[in-house]
């Protein structure tokens, strides 16, 4: 500090009206507040000492007539200068009332609410500006049979009678209020949260939360600056947050002045834009620039702005976010950019000089420029980060000695949830950044969350664009909603105008896209323009309101999918010059290329492997589909009948796609299709020919096993790894896994190993060693590393083979590449140093006996030649080839190799972790909605996790000959009502409260609800998205009713006896119990899933 006195956060003296009779006493002299005069430009200042009188004469204006009394709340809403509105806040106060300053673009029925809610009978307000609103709230209140005393606050002139040269020569009689000596627990002031998800809520701030406010270091950290700070705070509207922190807060906590616009009483006061406050900033002298998102991304775009940005001290904003593009490209130019994260609940937990070095405040740690939009949140919070099973975190404010919060709504201790999403950074500690919001969250009916606002902010970047909101909850994609720039407004019913709209953003949009996981990606179909007599809706703050911004606009979304789901929106889109096979390769390429992102897709790769996912093949069947429909060809409206929902897995490139459409028009223009068996024995011969001749080991494997382990980071990867490196048999694991563009393999390791429980020492262990690579490609894409490879190579004594693409939709050729790696490392174990001597396990499924024939008995632990059983989806179908290719590797060449096929994995030891995107807890989740559970017929044969991952030691470790097949499930399987009754009593009902119904009674329940579901019933009923799973369950469970013996749900019974005498692990394992349920639904649980 300078020497100039501060007032003391020790309690000694509240904050209203205590520091400003602190700074009254001991800084007179000093600026409290300055603006740049209209006309002359000269800076006129208002010192303490006139600011301090300007309350006390507040004071006495509103008690004049003795109609109010003290501690009665009064709402402030009223559109006067920032100078007045300072002055009126701290005035209320001195004069024994409870201010409830309120955003004056409230409704009157949200005003009503508000101060029903808080006892408020009495209004200052500026009536001459306000009359409609003043209007409605008084027919409000009489309707509701209330009253209303509506005043005028004081005359500018009469409390600034000599604005900015008032001196202490000048008469003055304080205002003196006796015998009220508030306590610190009484309410000083009310505040009020932004309505974004209903009515406003006011939320009370006592003497005692205020000082703890103005303790932050968003307020003390000003203190220690060692230059003259100038808050440059303008352009926020002091009855928000943001604007009572930095233009009453700050300022009276440092003692330093705080920039306005210049008063324009009697007519209203300035209304901010970017263009004037730079403006402002620039002719006040301001020296900290303090401002919403919006300014900044539009002072973003002019090099003066940033010139002059550049020479701020501190550029902080709050109020929603910044896009990474305007962010980047200002602190590019030097601009000190920071962000400040608050919330009326809770305060201002963040940092404010954190960025810059040479303003050092007392034990804080610094962050370089380029972390702008990370935050280091103040040590005086007591913080509690709530995992969301994806990487991000909900914030809990908790309550302590150090902050007391204004609201607590946790149930299990005193704190604040504040709905906020964020994620760690990457590399240092304590640095976080907020990501979203839980109620923000896109939860789509995939299950797959979707947090909008990077995206949103992203293309808000845009010049044309106003606003942005994506919407999607429970449906299939994601939507976005954009607002253009007033002079980019169009009319939405012009398809052509609106076409080229989204033609003039797109480019942007496909920026966003790149940075999005395939199932954020917006697509051009789902771009919705709004109405110009319908603009967002908006918080005081400027932000967009999301629950009312989509209930106006409701209408048009469900449309736009409704449209989507019909397969007729391809507006902007032509169909092909000519329906043969080389037009179809051409038109298709461009379509399939402009879905993925313009990324190249080559006419023979296939699709999903290039990017394309379920959302993907909708949108390219659509626009086949579209185009059928716009074409004059014959037999084209004929044709549509045979575009299948999933023509685009069966004919997975761009070539069988073109073949298969051109065939629905002219049959004659391509050859006739392969049986599913045909399909599957080609792909055996392929995969099984010329096996490399096995390298003749010149010693056997030394002891300690070295085992090459693929898909380490999934669920059982995990587990195996772990038993891997718990087990002394085991000398090194090479974890090989495909190199992730989002985060690096020991990361995702990391947090696998978190997610479900497993001990992170194990990860330290010098055994383990990962490995980036591809090994449907040759040396298995180690090119770069041969080191590596090569040492790999010379002491891999086993393979265990667990990678594998999971998605049920996708037919056989799209499992290619996976089949094609598992090849690869054949061949890699044959031509290693110990060669055939390597022991090959391959992690099958029960799915390769998919159409098993139930009449012949439990499906036998061999390998079955004819293909027959594993025909139903392209998942069984690719490891049915695998185990063939193995047993002819075996065969020819000698490879020890087993296949694996495992059944049902539920969730084990040690905290149950049971992933909630699989069927199982998709069903309890949804049984709690309906109030009852189904009943089947039969068994279950769930195997828990670590139960599996062991089982696959004790085969692969195992000394002798493994045998080609071994069917991995519970060898004793229990029946379902049991298991179903543990699960009931884990959730803690009764058979009352959640009763045991028939599947198909349960099925009908969810078919009602998915009749009439909103879209957050895909949370809660999650069922919804299975529906037609659960049908075939039923479907099967009713058929089995007249059978006796076998598995729930109609699915094939397996023989484990070979299982049960290689592993001990399964030949001992204990039926599943109380105890295992009660694991599932604590995981559950405390991932916050039911």
């Amino acid at each position: 500090m300078d020497g100039r006195p501060v007032p003391p956060l020790d309690g000694s003296i509240n904050v209203y009206p205590g520091f400003t009779d602190f700074h009254h006493t001991h800084n007179p002299n000093r600026i409290c507040a300055q603006f740049a005069a209209d006309g002359s430009g000269e800076i006129v200042r208002i010192s303490f000492e006139e600011f301090a009188r300007a309350t006390h004469r507040v004071a006495r204006a509103l008690r004049a007539d003795g109609r109010m009394r003290n501690g009665e709340v009064v709402a402030l809403i009223a559109l006067c200068d920032t100078v007045m509105y300072m002055a009126l806040l701290v005035g209320m106060v001195r004069a024994g009332l409870v201010p409830f300053p309120i955003s004056p673009r409230n409704s009157a029925p949200a005003i009503h609410n508000m101060l029903s809610k808080t006892g408020c009978h009495r209004l200052l307000t500026t009536k001459a500006f306000l009359k409609p609103l003043l209007e409605s709230c008084q027919a409000e209140f009489a309707g509701k049979g209330c009253e209303l005393e509506i005043d005028e606050i004081p005359a500018f002139m009469d409390v600034y009678p000599l604005l900015g040269k008032e001196t202490a020569n000048d008469p003055f009689e304080p205002f003196v209020l006796e015998d009220w000596n508030p306590a610190m627990d009484d309410v000083t002031l009310y505040l009020h949260s932004s309505g974004s998800t209903g009515f406003p809520k006011p939320i009370p701030q006592t003497h005692r939360t205020v000082l703890h406010w103005c303790s932050l270091p968003c307020s003390t950290e000003g203190r220690y600056h060692p230059r003259e700070l100038v808050w440059g705070a303008m352009m926020a509207p002091t009855f928000h947050t943001f604007g009572l922190y930095m233009q009453v807060y700050n300022n009276l906590v440092t003692g330093f002045s705080t920039a306005v616009f210049p008063p324009k009483y009697p007519a209203p006061p300035v209304i901010p834009t970017p263009e004037n406050t730079l403006a402002a900033l620039k002719a006040t002298g301001s020296n900290t620039a303090i401002a919403v998102p919006s300014f900044f991304e539009a002072w973003a775009h002019s090099a003066e702005a940033i010139d002059f940005l550049a020479t701020m001290e501190i550029c902080t904003f709050a109020g929603g976010p910044l896009s990474a593009k305007a962010g980047n490209a200002l602190v590019a130019r030097g601009v000190k950019l920071n962000t400040t994260y608050g919330g009326t609940e809770f305060g201002a937990p963040s940092h404010l000089f954190d960025i810059i070095p040479e303003n050092k405040a007392p034990g804080l740690t610094y962050k370089e420029l380029k972390d702008w939009s990370w935050i280091r949140l103040s040590p005086r919070f007591k913080l509690r980060w709530v995992d969301q099973g994806d990487g991000t975190y909900e914030l809990h404010m908790l309550t302590n000695e150090n902050h007391q919060l204004s609201v607590e709504n946790l149930p299990d201790t005193k704190g604040y949830a504040t709905s906020d999403l964020w994620e760690k950074h990457p590399t240092i500690e304590g640095l976080w950044r907020l990501v979203g919001r839980t109620d923000d969250v896109l939860v789509l009916a995939s299950g797959e969350k979707t947090v909008p606002s990077p995206m949103e902010g992203h293309i808000l970047h845009n010049p044309l664009v106003q606003g942005t909101l994506m919407f999607g909850r429970g449906r299939d994609q994601v939507g976005i909603l954009i607002e253009p720039h007033p002079a980019q407004a169009i009319d939405p019913k012009d398809e052509k105008a609106v076409i080229e709209f989204r033609n003039k953003i797109w480019p942007t949009v496909e920026e966003a896209n790149k940075e999005a996981p395939a199932f954020s990606r917006i697509f051009k179909e789902m771009i919705l323009v709004t109405d110009p007599a319908r603009p967002m809706a908006r918080a005081a703050k400027g932000t967009v309101m999301r629950k009312l911004t989509l209930g106006l606009y409701a209408d048009e979304i469900d449309a736009l999918y409704n449209t989507v789901e019909s397969s007729m929106n391809t507006k902007g889109v032509d169909p092909p010059p000519a329906w043969t096979p080389l037009a179809l390769v051409q038109w298709l390429s461009t379509q399939a290329e402009q879905i993925n992102g313009g990324r190249k897709i080559d006419a023979q790769d296939d699709l999903f492997d290039k990017g394309f996912d379920s959302l993907s093949a909708t949108f390219l069947r659509n626009r086949i589909i579209g185009a059928l429909r716009k074409s004059a060809e014959p037999g084209a409206k004929q044709a549509l009948a045979g575009v299948t929902q999933n023509i685009v897995y069966t004919t997975p490139t761009i070539v069988q796609l073109a073949g298969a459409v051109a065939a629905l028009l002219r049959p004659e223009s391509v050859n006739g299709k392969a049986s599913p068996t045909d399909a599957i024995e080609t792909m055996v011969e392929k995969y099984s020919a010329q096996f490399p001749k096995p390298v003749s080991p010149e010693s056997p494997p030394g002891d300690g096993a070295v085992v090459l382990l693929t898909g380490s980071t999934g669920s059982l990867g995990s587990y195996i790894l772990a038993a891997l490196l718990g087990d002394d048999r085991v000398k090194r694991v090479y974890a090989f896994n495909r190199l992730s563009a989002t985060s690096p393999t020991v990361d995702r390791q990391k947090a696998a190993f978190v997610n479900r429980g497993l001990s992170g020492d194990l990860l330290t262990s010098s055994k383990v060693v990962f490995v980036d690579g591809d090994a449907s490609v040759p040396d298995l894409g180690l090119a770069n590393d041969m080191r590596t490879h090569d040492a790999i190579r010379d002491s891999v004594t086993h393979v265990i083979h667990n990678a594998w693409r999971v998605d049920f939709n996708l037919a056989l050729p799209s499992f290619d590449p996976n089949i094609r790696a598992t090849r690869g490392l054949i061949d890699f174990a044959l031509t290693s140093k110990h060669g055939a001597q390597v022991k090959f396990v391959f992690t099958s499924s029960i799915t390769v006996a998919q159409a098993w024939d139930a009449a012949k008995g439990p499906f036998p632990e061999e390998i079955i030649p004819k293909p027959d059983a594993a025909i139903g989806g392209g998942y069984g179908e690719g490891k049915y080839v695998v185990e063939r290719v193995l047993a002819a590797a075996a065969e020819e060449t000698g490879l020890r190799s087993t296949s694996l096929r495992i059944g049902q994995i539920c969730g084990g030891e040690p905290d149950g972790a049971w992933a909630t995107t699989d069927w199982v807890p998709i069903l309890v989740k949804s049984s709690l909605a309906l109030s009852c559970l189904p009943d089947s017929q039969g068994t279950v044969s769930w195997l828990p996790m670590q139960a599996v991952a062991r089982t696959v030691l004790d085969v692969g470790l195992a000394a002798g000959e493994p045998p080609l097949a071994v069917n991995v499930v519970h060898p004793r399987p229990v029946k379902w009502t049991d298991i179903m009754e543990v699960i009931r009593k884990a959730l803690g009902h009764s058979s009352k409260s959640l009763a045991l119904v028939s599947f198909s009674e349960w099925v009908t329940r969810l078919e009602k609800r998915a009749a009439k579901a909103e879209t957050d019933d895909h949370e809660h009923v999650p069922a919804v998205r299975l529906l037609e799973f659960f049908r075939k369950l039923a479907a099967a469970d009713a058929a089995k009713a007249r059978l006796k013996g076998g598995e729930a749900g109609g699915i094939t019974t397996f023989s484990t006896k070979n299982a049960q005498a290689l592993s001990p692990t399964l030949g001992q394992l204990a039926c599943l119990n109380e105890r295992d349920a009660e694991r599932w639904v604590g995981y559950w649980k405390s991932k916050a899933f039911i």
